[in-house]
């Protein structure tokens, strides 16, 4: 009986183990990208473990470069009523080159909302109405067009530093920055003379 007993716990063992040495491999990813020529005023991002970058060019057509799975999309990335969508349905750990990397088009934009637990978010030269960001471990950082007091700025960096500190008025304009573990460093341009 006890060499039955211990013959089930020796194959449910191995079972057990052999299931945790089965992963997903991550090594089979390629960079992709998604193009629009729509017109959209706002981004919304929720993502994870991942580095963004917002960046404008001179064209009229988005473009947003990221990661992804050779076999099964990790992302659902559309343009519709105006705004880009961009989330994360898979998670990502073992990705080398993870980040997106989104080219938009020079113009001021209602809203943009990034969401992600692990990675940076760089902005060079954007211009919103409004900012909504969120990044558990890591900085938001870069340079925003437009001038720092004609935002009302509520910045959060939990163990972290800021350069820009609350700037509490009434405006339609707003930036809400949180930051769990990571520095907030953001310029304004018509800041920098």
């Amino acid at each position: 009986m006890k060499k039955i007993f211990l013959g089930i716990i020796l194959i449910a063992g191995i079972g057990v183990l052999s299931g945790c040495m089965v992963t997903e491999d991550y090594d089979e990813y390629e960079r992709k990208q998604f193009r629009s020529t729509d017109e959209i005023s706002e981004i919304i991002v929720k993502d994870s473990s991942t580095n963004y970058s917002l960046q404008i060019s001179d064209t009229e057509e988005l473009l947003v470069e990221y990661s992804d799975s050779a076999t099964e999309s990790w992302y659902d990335i559309n343009v519709a009523d105006g705004v880009l969508d961009i989330e994360k349905t898979r998670g990502t750990v073992g990705v080398e080159e993870n980040s997106v990397i989104i080219t938009l088009p020079e113009k001021e934009y209602k809203n943009i909302s990034i969401e992600t637990s692990n990675g940076d978010i760089d902005f060079e030269n954007i211009l919103s109405e409004k900012y909504k960001c969120f990044v558990e471990n890591g900085d938001i950082t870069g340079t925003l067009n437009g001038n720092e007091k004609n935002y009302l700025i509520v910045v959060k960096a939990k163990n972290g530093d800021s350069n820009i500190k609350d700037h509490v008025i009434e405006s339609p304009k707003t930036i809400k920055f949180n930051v769990e573990n990571g520095d907030v460093n953001v310029d304004f341009s018509d800041n920098v003379k």
